[in-house]
């Protein structure tokens, strides 16, 4: 597998959790219980750092070669 392909894996996979951050900030909104809010609130907290990781691998690997050295 060449990084470029594994960039779009990367991609794919900060996709999908930028699309579950979405989910669980609109079920944050829609929630009364103050608890359940903070748990769903303590779960985005946790999954945005993945996002941003897989957001800064998706860059690298697939400029990897673009560099001049």
């Amino acid at each position: 597998m060449t990084l470029l392909e594994l960039s779009v894996q990367y991609a794919d996979g900060a996709a999908a959790i930028h699309t579950r951050i979405r989910e669980l900030e609109q079920l944050e909104q829609l929630q009364t219980d103050p608890v359940c809010a903070q748990a769903l609130r303590r779960r985005i907290l946790e999954l945005t750092p993945l996002w941003r990781d897989m957001r800064e691998m998706t860059r690298r690997t697939a400029h990897y070669y673009d560099r001049r050295h």
